[in-house]
């Protein structure tokens, strides 16, 4: 049997290919949403503090929604739980969410 050769730049090259193409469906999502639901998109920036952190916080795994996305729970017609989920954020103090999100990511 042939030992394969890992080259560590091939590797590297394309994991920044996999990370463009997600960054680039995360941003093409979040931008489906500001126009499918605007008033909710725009709740869940001002409560992020920027829209990067909303886009990333969409397709993050949440406890709180059970390990699923809140685009998964859209998808499943529970959007109520992420308009939970928002006002929860928008009760606690800003660098508690601000911690939060870095952690994350």
């Amino acid at each position: 049997m042939r030992k394969m050769t890992i080259k560590f730049q091939d590797v590297a090259s394309e994991l920044a290919q996999i990370n463009a193409l997600r960054d680039d469906l995360m941003e093409r999502a979040f931008g489906a949403l500001e126009q499918r639901n605007a008033t909710l998109a725009a709740m869940l920036v001002q409560s992020l503090g920027d829209r990067q952190r909303a886009v990333r916080w969409m397709c993050r795994h949440q406890n709180a929604f059970a390990g699923r996305t809140a685009y998964q729970l859209l998808a499943d017609g529970e959007e109520d739980a992420v308009w939970d989920e928002i006002a929860l954020m928008g009760d606690a103090p800003m660098a508690a969410r601000l911690n939060s999100v870095r952690m994350a990511y």
